[in-house]
């Protein structure tokens, strides 16, 4: 299959790129995607590596907690096609065949990414200039709590960081956040993100409010 190229002109700084330039050339293998007609979102799973036409739609990427976080990927999913026609959403989240957004899973290429991790930084940084990260921290769900001894939210925690330095050098860098009142350490993370950015940063206090704020920078 031929190899496709964009070229991204309104960014000059992604941390996961390895050309930082006002001129961006992104390279992502050509893959042939079906969908039933009518569809208006496209979801992408790990780790299937997939064609992103920017003329389609933005692209969004979920970020928070998976383990112990409930299900509110879709619930984000579902806010974002109250505000837009079409859309791509990545959703770094191992459903089950019976789940619905399975319906509309993008297929592509299983054998490009090795691991989740490097399929997840791929997309986060498209979508940092393809159209807006979302990273939303919902507490912990009694009902389907975490499984094992990690703590709650380890790794969202480290990538909020990694994409509060990333703001620091690239404040055109599309990300919003949101969260819960209670989520732990909630506070410590406003300080840290206002320290960072000599500014205020607004973290929302809905996922619809975060959901709104995200389709509003990409215009």
């Amino acid at each position: 299959m031929a190899d496709l190229y964009f070229s991204i002109d309104y960014i000059s700084f992604s941390p996961f790129l390895t050309t930082r330039c006002s001129d961006v050339l992104l390279q992502a293998k050509t893959m042939v995607c079906c969908f039933a007609e009518g569809e208006h979102m496209k979801i992408l799973l790990p780790k299937t590596l997939c064609t992103i036409d920017p003329s389609y739609g933005p692209l969004f990427f979920l970020a928070g907690p998976i383990r112990g976080g409930g299900d509110w990927q879709a619930t984000a999913v579902e806010e974002i096609g109250k505000r837009l026609s079409k859309f791509y959403a990545v959703l770094p989240c191992r459903y089950e065949d019976t789940h619905p957004l399975m319906q509309m899973r993008l297929s592509g290429d299983e054998g490009y990414f090795a691991r989740q991790l490097t399929w997840e930084r791929h997309y986060l940084s498209l979508a940092a200039v393809l159209g807006c990260i979302i990273f939303w921290l919902p507490c912990e769900s009694k009902e389907h709590p975490r499984i094992g001894g990690e703590p709650y939210a380890m790794d969202t925690r480290g990538e909020l960081g990694e994409w509060r330095g990333a703001l620091m050098h690239g404040p055109n860098l599309r990300v919003v956040v949101g969260a819960e009142r209670d989520f732990p350490g909630l506070s410590q993370i406003e300080r840290n993100f206002n320290l960072a950015l000599e500014r205020e940063f607004p973290i929302y206090e809905s996922l619809a409010e975060t959901v709104t704020a995200a389709v509003k920078k990409i215009g």
